[in-house]
């Protein structure tokens, strides 16, 4: 089963209407010897014929593709085929587009502001399973003010409580931040420590408010 995985080789399509940023996307897949790009299109009734035609692994799906609209497509898609990993790239925050990323369907949610490693972190928790969210994602920031300035937490732990606050368990926590299940305990006591009294609950809420005020 081992070999089988390491010999794997998935198969990824591309639909995204910037085809410049597309062409970007597949040269840092053209450096990895388990991935073949299969197809790019910018037209989104293009991509279903594509989809039949070459039964990608993934699918990297713009969220901004007239006449459609990326999230629709993202459900219609799982309806049809849940093996389908997707990946959604876009210019916009989940936010912004009325999105609340607890109800995400896809597989991953990457923006485009962010660099190369993003989206290899990403493409790497699709091959393990595992739903991935760009850290730069405005929901999943903790907000840099005097209360969470007080209590010194590291970059690591405001990652951890907003993966807390999307209900993820140390087991998932730990495979999306590529750390032991022993280490995100660890973590979670560190910040249970910090936070005292006030908990967990009551910064995530102090965090999703400020968010909804931005």
């Amino acid at each position: 089963n081992l070999i089988n995985k390491v010999m794997k080789k998935y198969k990824i399509g591309i639909t995204d209407d910037h085809l410049l940023f597309a062409e970007g996307i597949s040269n840092i897949i053209a450096t990895k010897p388990d991935m073949e790009l299969v197809f790019i299109t910018g037209n989104a009734d293009e991509m279903f014929i594509l989809l039949q035609q070459h039964q990608p692994d993934f699918l990297l799906l713009d969220v901004n593709l007239p006449p459609h609209n990326g999230i629709k497509l993202l459900h219609q898609l799982k309806q049809e085929n849940k093996e389908l990993k997707i990946m959604i790239v876009s210019m916009y925050q989940p936010i912004d587009i009325g999105l609340d990323i607890k109800n995400f369907e896809g597989d991953a949610y990457v923006l485009k502001i962010s660099g190369k490693n993003i989206l290899e972190d990403a493409l790497e928790s699709m091959k393990n399973g595992v739903q991935y969210f760009d850290p730069n994602i405005m929901q999943l920031t903790i907000v840099e003010d005097t209360f969470t300035s007080q209590l010194k937490l590291s970059k690591r732990e405001k990652e951890i409580i907003s993966l807390i606050a999307l209900g993820k368990t140390s087991k998932e926590i730990a495979a999306m931040l590529f750390l032991s299940e022993l280490t995100i305990k660890t973590h979670r006591k560190n910040i249970s420590e910090k936070l005292g009294s006030r908990g967990v609950a009551d910064l995530i809420s102090k965090t999703f408010q400020h968010t909804k005020n931005i």
